[in-house]
């Protein structure tokens, strides 16, 4: 089962790596699609959570971290992150840590 788990993650990595490279009829069905992807991230945390699988949950959000580079990524992040911190996955602090060493926009920080 980690194997599929491990699968998966590579799958989203790959869908959220891919979004960059799609063209879009409108600003919105962009921003719909980008925050698609990332709540499916976020359920694969929540998921991890039930299973133990905390490395797993590093890299999600590691993944998360490292495709935050504008303000419309942080508007989507602010949108889907609650259930994570609910679960006492990550804390707000955490989040603006990780915005400042983990994402691109640590540069305008």
């Amino acid at each position: 089962m980690k194997q599929e788990f491990h699968l998966r993650l590579n799958i989203l990595s790959k869908e959220l790596d891919n979004f960059y490279y799609q063209e879009f009829e409108t600003e919105q069905a962009e921003y719909s699609k980008n925050k698609e992807i990332k709540q499916a991230i976020v359920q694969f945390i929540l998921e991890m959570k039930e299973q133990g699988e905390e490395n797993l949950i590093d890299k999600a959000l590691d993944l998360i971290f490292h495709h935050i580079g504008s303000h419309i990524d942080c508007e989507i992040l602010d949108e889907i992150m609650l259930p994570v911190i609910e679960q006492n996955i990550i804390t707000p602090e955490l989040i603006d840590k990780n915005l400042r060493e983990n994402s691109p926009m640590g540069r305008w920080f």
